[in-house]
């Protein structure tokens, strides 16, 4: 199994898993055209992919999604929750499949466990995708880390979580004083020094590869990331990469 973020931020988020034979987009918060886009500059093409799992309504993550599951003919998988929170964004119809947090479904080969996550959102998952016992995890927009989270993270291969925040930058930062409260929150984003946290307590001994994403362009620096990760993983035979908003990511092998 294989692992490529197409762009992840505020802007738009989009992650693309596939084996051999079947293949998925998390999220589609671009539009489709952009969507299309870094599919082909990840070398792969749209026709291929056979559904998109959907973690939360906010547009940043479903943007794409209800015209690109037309043109393809793919479904969306996601909570009745998420759906009705959508407000008409992801359209009625046969295109969308509705999921429960816990219980794993399929995609081809790949095996589906979507799981419960703190944030701001009606219903919203994050997922685990395995493959011949190789398993990525792809976790955003969560506001803390719960006990669920840390389960999840020590069964993962290949982790991609949010590491949205510098705590000093956004209290420092240009937002607003709400918004400040909101992103700092509960039910918010996780900051680098909570994701750093969760590495350290929950990283398992399968764990090969680490995707820090979701990064703020006001609140955060790619450079401090690189740095408690530079730190963090002296030593070990752990990769990593920082998720860029802009351009796609490497294609990682679970």
């Amino acid at each position: 199994m294989k692992l490529c973020v197409l762009g992840s931020g505020s802007g738009g988020n989009c992650t693309l898993a596939y084996s051999d034979s079947s293949a998925v987009l998390v999220d589609a918060g671009f539009s489709c055209r952009e969507i299309e886009k870094r599919l082909k500059t990840a070398s792969f093409s749209p026709d291929k992919i056979n559904a998109i799992l959907i973690s939360h309504e906010h547009s940043d993550h479903i943007k794409g999604a209800a015209l690109f599951s037309r043109k393809y003919g793919v479904p969306a998988y996601l909570t009745e929750g998420t759906a009705t929170a959508s407000e008409g964004a992801l359209e009625k119809g046969d295109f969308l499949r509705f999921i429960r947090p816990e219980e794993d479904f399929k995609v081809g080969d790949l095996e589906i466990h979507p799981f419960s996550v703190p944030h701001d959102a009606a219903e919203p998952v994050s997922y685990l995708i395995s493959n011949n016992g190789r398993v990525a995890m792809i976790m955003t927009d969560l506001g803390h880390v719960t006990v669920r989270a840390v389960e999840k993270t020590r069964m993962a291969n290949l982790v991609m979580v949010e590491s949205n925040h510098d705590v000093e930058l956004l209290k420092i930062g240009p937002y607003p004083f709400y918004l400040k409260q909101r992103v700092g929150g509960k039910l918010g984003h996780l900051s680098n020094d909570a994701c750093m946290d969760l590495l350290a307590n929950a990283g398992g001994a399968g764990l090969s590869t680490v995707i820090f994403a979701h990064l703020s362009r006001h609140n955060n620096n790619p450079n401090l990331v690189r740095l408690n990760a530079d730190t963090f993983f002296s030593g070990s035979k752990v990769a990593f990469e920082i998720a860029s908003q802009d351009v796609c990511g490497k294609t990682h092998e679970v």
